[in-house]
């Protein structure tokens, strides 16, 4: 087999190798006499759901707009809290990426518009220069 169709088939199933990862930690888990391992593992519905969602690299140096088409910003980073709050570092400003970094929560922007744009309804670039900078590792 060739290393171009490896990366075919690593590309094919993301989640077929999930049931033997989960059957092996219920195995091991068994075997070593620790009963009390945690079982994670996403159902059928849920990877079907995981595959329908949004890979963070692919939303990441997007352009935001406002619901007037208007843009605001740049998808700059993402930052994922420790209590599971998601939150998306927007560059906003004339200069693109190097414009002032603010954070918002991920649940404010709609991804899936007819328009392909990722909207960030009823915010102006005003509003957003008016926010808290974000400063990165802090």
């Amino acid at each position: 087999m060739s290393l171009e169709n490896d990366g075919d088939i690593m590309n094919k199933s993301r989640f077929s190798f999930l049931p033997s990862v989960v059957l092996t930690t219920v195995a091991l888990s068994s075997w070593t006499g620790h009963g009390a391992a945690q079982e994670i593992a996403l159902s059928p519905l849920q990877a079907t759901e995981v595959a329908k969602g949004y890979r963070a690299d692919a939303l990441k140096l997007m352009a935001v707009v406002n619901d007037k088409n208007v843009p605001i910003g740049r998808v700059n980073d993402f930052i994922f809290g420790k209590d599971g709050s998601i939150f998306v570092v927007l560059a906003v400003g004339d200069s693109g990426l190097t414009g002032q970094l603010v954070a918002i929560p991920f649940h404010s922007l709609k991804l899936d518009d007819p328009s392909g744009n990722i909207v960030l309804p009823g915010a102006s670039r005003a509003a957003l220069e008016k926010l808290p900078v974000f400063l990165p590792g802090r």
